[in-house]
Order: C-alpha cells, then sequence, then structure tokens
C-alpha cells in the first residue's frame, strides 16, 4: 500500500459542468480532497458545459456530446468508455469517484483497473424530469447491473441509501451528506450590501427562495400563493435567486398575476423596494440576501441533498420546506424517515417546518397560515435560527471530510 508520501492518486469525473447542486458537490470535493490525494478532474465535453467552480486543479475533458440521435448516443457513450479508460491509465488512476448517472455508467464500464467510487445525489425513483419509462429502467435494469460493479456507492442522503437498497437492491451503500464551510458562509452573509438591495430588505418582510429555475424547484408555485398572502400582508416580498430553463416563464406568469417583478435581465429596469417578486439571477453571495430575509420557502417536487436548505439555515434564516424525496425532513427533523412521503398538514419541528408538496390538495392553505404564523411569531423565529446554527454543525466540512477519507482509504486498501 502507498504512504502518504507517495499520495494515490484520484480522478473525479462528472458529466457536465454548470451551476447546479452537483457541479458544487464535484468542485466541494476537488477542493478538499486534494490536501490529502493527488487530484485528477475530468467531464465529458468541456465545450457543452464551460467550467464555473475553479477547484485548480488539472481538468481533462473527454471531448464526447452526447448525441442527437439514438446511434449517435449510443456510439459516443461507447466511446467515453474507451476514453475514460485510456486516461485512467495514462493518469495512473488509482481510484475514479464519479458524480452524477451519466458519469457513474461510464465509470462502471469503461472497466479500467481503478478503484471505482459512484456517488449519488438525487434521487432514483422520484426523478420526474426524466420519463416513466427511463425511471422504471434505471430502477430495474441500469442501477441494480451497474452499481453492484462498483467498490462502493456513496449516496448523499439516508433516502437515497434506501431506494438504492430497497428499490434497486444495491448492496454496497454508505451515506455521506453534502457538507459545507459553515464558518465561510456565516462571514459572507455578514457582509454589506448594496444600498438598494438593502433598502428592499428595509422596506418590510420578504420571503427567499434558491435554486436552479426548473421544474425540479417548483417556484411558480409560490407566485399565486405570494398574491394570496398579499392580502393579509401588505408589502410582502418574494426573492427568487438562481437561473435556468423557466426564468422567462416565471417572469410572465408573475405579470399575468398582477405581481409587479423585477428581473436582472430586463433591460432598463430600475431597482428599488416596490416591486413585489424580485429575480436577481445567479449571485456570487448568496448569503448575504438569505441573511436579511425574514422566511426560507422550499417547494421543491425532489431533491438529494439540497444545499440551499442548509445555506439558508447557516446564513440564520428560519426554513420552511416540502417534505419532499429525498432530503428536508433529514435535515430538519432527523430521525423520521418517511418513504412514503405523505404529508399533508403542518409538521413542526425542532429546526423548521416540513409543509404538504405541491402535488397535495393541502399545498396552499397550509403554506400560507404556516408562514402567517411564523411571519407573526419573532419569537419562534429567533429561536428557529439560533437552533439551525446548531444543526448545521452536524454537516461541516470537517465532519464529512473524515468520512469521506474513512471510506476512500478502505476501497484503496
Amino acid at each position: 500500500m502507498k504512504n502518504y508520501s507517495a499520495k494515490h492518486k484520484l480522478l473525479l469525473l462528472i458529466t457536465n459542468f454548470g451551476i447546479g447542486g452537483a457541479q458544487r458537490a464535484f468542485y466541494d470535493h476537488g477542493i478538499f480532497l486534494k490536501d490529502k490525494y493527488d487530484v485528477t478532474e475530468a467531464v465529458f465535453d468541456i465545450e457543452e458545459s464551460p467550467l464555473t467552480y475553479v477547484s485548480g486543479n488539472e481538468v481533462h475533458s473527454l471531448d464526447i456530446k452526447g448525441g442527437q440521435t439514438i446511434k449517435d448516443k449510443i456510439a459516443n457513450f461507447k466511446q467515453r468508455c474507451l476514453s475514460l479508460k485510456a486516461l485512467i491509465k495514462k493518469k495512473e488512476i488509482d481510484l475514479c469517484i464519479s458524480h452524477m448517472d451519466g458519469a457513474n455508467w461510464v465509470n462502471v464500464l469503461s472497466r479500467s483497473k481503478a478503484k471505482k467510487i459512484l456517488f449519488v445525489q438525487g434521487t432514483v425513483i422520484h426523478d420526474y424530469a426524466i420519463s416513466n419509462w427511463l425511471r422504471i429502467l434505471r430502477k430495474k435494469l441500469i442501477i441494480p447491473y451497474l452499481y453492484n460493479k462498483a467498490d462502493l456507492t456513496v449516496a448523499v442522503s439516508d433516502g437515497i441509501k434506501y431506494e438504492l437498497q430497497h428499490y434497486c437492491k444495491v448492496k454496497n451503500v454508505v451515506t455521506i451528506p453534502n457538507f459545507f464551510d459553515v464558518c465561510s458562509i456565516q462571514q459572507k452573509a455578514e457582509e454589506p450590501l448594496d444600498a438598494i438591495w438593502e433598502a428592499v430588505f428595509q422596506s418590510g418582510e420578504v420571503l427567499i427562495t434558491s435554486g436552479r429555475l426548473h421544474v425540479q424547484k417548483k417556484q411558480r408555485h409560490l407566485l399565486p400563493l405570494l398574491k394570496t398572502l398579499l392580502q393579509k400582508r401588505k408589502g410582502l416580498k418574494l426573492i427568487i435567486l438562481g437561473d435556468g430553463p423557466l426564468r422567462n416563464e416565471l417572469i410572465n406568469e408573475a405579470k399575468q398575476l398582477g405581481l409587479r417583478c423585477f428581473s436582472g435581465w430586463e433591460k432598463g429596469q430600475t431597482l428599488h423596494a416596490d416591486y413585489d417578486i424580485y429575480l436577481p439571477g445567479y449571485l456570487s453571495n448568496p448569503f448575504q440576501f438569505l441573511k436579511r430575509s425574514t422566511l426560507f420557502v422550499f417547494p421543491s417536487g425532489w431533491e438529494g441533498f439540497p444545499l440551499a436548505l442548509c445555506e439558508a439555515m447557516i446564513s440564520g434564516v428560519p426554513v420552511l420546506s416540502a417534505d419532499c424525496p429525498t432530503g428536508p425532513r433529514e435535515i430538519i427533523a432527523p430521525g423520521t424517515f418517511d418513504p412514503d412521503y405523505k404529508l399533508n398538514k403542518a409538521e413542526k419541528t425542532s429546526y423548521g417546518y416540513l409543509l404538504p408538496m405541491v402535488n397535495k390538495p393541502e399545498f396552499e392553505a397550509v403554506w400560507e397560515n404556516a408562514i402567517l404564523e411564523l411571519l407573526d411569531d419573532s419569537a419562534k423565529r429567533i429561536e428557529l435560527i439560533k437552533i439551525g446554527h446548531e444543526r448545521m454543525k452536524a454537516f461541516d466540512r470537517s465532519v464529512a471530510m473524515k468520512k469521506w477519507f474513512d471510506v476512500i482509504d478502505k476501497v484503496l486498501q
């Protein structure tokens, strides 16, 4: 076995770069793993998704696009496997850790001599952005066959571990949650904000959410909810942080509802405190906004282990979240796992509120009542902020690093 003066060589593989949660986790891994190992990063095709988070590690692109037709996709998939195998041989890689489905599949089917760890960050049965037949194929055939050929599968939540073991019969699975540099986030949250944005927060109560503007995150359901809340809470505002394919749809729907909407992409708009909804886009420091908000609302339809929810708690804002697969319950109601996700009323936990998902008929009424209740209870909000900080210590970077080092060293041995 190598000693640590001759570092083991690790390759981190991801399907694509971008600004999503998986890419953030990939970047975080690249940062902390290079302290102990010789780390190289690889992506399928860097031209399709340029690097957003720069870790400083050497980056290789396999330079193979996805393809337009089924025939092209199959041919390119095979070529990705061959190219990965060649890269691993050339770099003398000891262990390949892959992030996201496509990368996990290529990692296993490359048949390289490197050890293989598959990192699963999203639900394997509740991802409704993909077709029903593909979800069934993944659950019944692809995942049971491929993931049992890896040396280890790491799930980002116990909910995903349950899915892998219970539905997909994957045998060698451990859970390591996402992690955070808690101190750094809290410091960034305290940084001064531009005066014009500060005026927005000073003008009234603010609901905030963050995440990719995508069907998964269900932000559009907050728009009619806000219109209803405004009838009882004059001056209430909603800030939606992030960007994505539903940007224009959200802006248009807000305007159709008669809500005054500020868009960071619309030229000629003047930022002021009289809008109902603000969509500033992607921010390098969202924590300043989270810190100054009254409540964080998270209506997501499915997750892995949501970074945004934890970042809100670290930044110091009380949280209300949909009880969706698979992460929110583990974060704010640990030890109460429910594989059916059937919540239809408000569940007030020690760390926040769990609420029905948007597909429940009770969604709007329960969310409205819960939001109004917390807006009226400043003492409860202060309590949730304090205890939320305590809860997030369990997900500090130092805790997760030890878990990752332990499983990596075990696989390498």
